[in-house]
């Protein structure tokens, strides 16, 4: 079996890295595997075993997998089974054109079961598999720099990585962090946003103004300059500047309206740093009910309100999302601030210990050959 697997791997964020794990962890299971990148915006330079799997010949290939937009997928009789690599982040896609075009594949792989769930609620009519991502886990063993934050050491660092966007809801991290810890607790908030296309300066702006319209809605004091003075990282940083910020940090927070599989979260659970998640998608797949590994937060179905979607007609009122219940995500900080402050090392150490051992059930091994159990034809 030969697989030729087509995808974004060298654009930058989450999307790229999904797809070069899932190449990588088809190669380490042993899988005949060859890789072609589709540019959208801008390529970054890859080089390793990535780059070798690039070069490699496309002839033979029977399996094709498209990772890309739906929009973009292709139909054709040139391989023994074409299946396309789908992340949702909502609860329906069937009133998206997307819907009709993943009627080209034979197979429909997702993130995570619950993505499954929905999508066979939506009647796809195509066989689809839960396939979650795969990871190195060596890169959490690795010995990583220390970050150079004077105001966040000996505090309990609540932290955000991930896109400045409506669906990421960052306005209830503020929320919820600024309306749980005062200025007497030692908590500090951490805020590596991204967005494409915007400058680090411009970006910094946005932010700012994030948060100086969230704490002044919510009126806990008089002067705006009583609220706890956050960390703003908008600069471009590489992955072992974020591996840095993971280390440095106590608790992950992703209210996320809905997420395929989230990188962020899962990274900050294998760095032992409980992520507190909404319960929908990706991070139901990794975090455990016994909470060592994290806690999810149930919330309501609202419909989409989303003004900066990527596309015209995704995340629109037809479609609906999660709200987590930020009552619960404070009560939830504040157990895991409460364990910190009881003894900071040991709280490390332990969930150090449980996020770890769950990551290894997502190795590139484990993925790998589940991915090849898979593509059996």
């Amino acid at each position: 079996m030969k697989v030729l697997y087509i995808g974004h791997y060298k654009e930058f964020g989450g999307w790229a890295n999904a797809a070069k794990d899932q190449i990588l962890a088809l190669d380490k299971a042993g899988v005949d595997v060859v890789c072609r990148n589709i540019t959208l915006t801008t390529d970054k330079v890859i080089n390793g075993r990535l780059k070798e799997l690039e070069l490699k010949s496309t002839e033979g290939c029977d399996v094709c997998i498209q990772h890309v937009l739906p929009h973009h997928l292709v139909g054709t009789k040139q391989f023994k089974k074409n299946i396309a690599f789908l992340d949702t982040e909502s609860t329906s896609i069937k009133h998206l054109a997307w819907f009709d075009h993943l009627q080209l594949m034979d197979e429909i792989w997702v993130s995570n079961s619950h993505s499954k769930e929905l999508l066979e609620a939506d009647e796809i009519g195509i066989p689809v598999t839960a396939m979650p991502h795969p990871c190195d886990v060596s890169k959490y063993t690795k010995p990583t720099e220390q970050l150079n934050i004077p105001q966040a050491q000996g505090k309990f660092v609540v932290y955000y990585i991930g896109d400045l966007n409506a669906r990421k809801n960052l306005e209830s991290v503020i929320t919820c962090f600024h309306s749980e810890f005062d200025q007497s607790e030692d908590a500090i908030l951490l805020l590596k946003v991204n967005k494409f296309g915007v400058d680090p300066q411009k970006l910094n702006e946005m932010i700012e103004q994030q948060l100086l319209s969230t704490k002044t809605s919510l009126r806990l004091y008089p002067d705006i300059r009583q609220y706890k003075k956050d960390i703003v990282i908008a600069q471009k940083i590489d992955d072992n500047q974020i591996n840095s910020i993971h280390s440095a940090g106590d608790c992950f927070l992703s209210p996320s309206h809905g997420e395929g599989w989230s990188i962020p979260s899962f990274d900050a659970m294998a760095f032992g740093n409980t992520p507190i998640c909404s319960n929908f998608g990706g991070p139901r797949e990794f975090i455990t009910e016994d909470e060592k590994t994290g806690k999810l937060i149930d919330g309501i179905y609202e419909a989409c309100k989303c003004p900066d979607a990527a596309f015209p007609d995704l995340f629109t009122a037809k479609d609906h999302w999660i709200t987590p219940c930020e009552m619960t995500i404070k009560k939830q900080m504040r157990k895991y601030y409460n364990e910190y402050k009881n003894n900071p090392i040991q709280y490390k150490l332990n969930n150090r210990k449980a996020g770890l051992e769950r990551a290894r059930e997502f190795s590139y091994e484990k993925i790998g050959n589940k991915m090849k159990e898979a593509l059996n034809v």
